[in-house]
């Protein structure tokens, strides 16, 4: 994927190391459950999301600087999802305790 459409993404961004960077944020945000704008047929079908955020960037359904979460909601509800994790294991530990 990255070697097909390569010029088509550099062509997005002023440098390579900005499509590395929006790249690897869009990769997150998937990761963290964001919805992809591809349509089901074209998403990847391996867990690489590395792939799929180039694939959305290739696309142009997803630009560099827009439709992307701002990063610090996206920060602020990352720390919440892994804090809600935390606490369901514990919850879990204390309950398997108890018993």
């Amino acid at each position: 994927m990255a070697e097909k459409d390569i010029d088509k993404l550099l062509s997005l961004t002023d440098s390579k190391y900005r499509l590395s960077v929006v790249t690897a944020k869009r990769a997150l945000q998937l990761r963290s459950g964001a919805p992809s704008v591809l349509p089901v047929e074209q998403r990847v079908r391996t867990r690489n999301l590395v792939t799929q955020a180039m694939r959305e960037l290739a696309t142009g359904r997803l630009t560099v600087g827009t439709e992307l979460m701002d990063e610090g909601r996206f920060h602020q509800d990352y720390v919440r999802q892994k804090q809600a994790q935390l606490q369901a294991q514990l919850n879990a530990e204390r309950e398997r305790e108890r018993d």
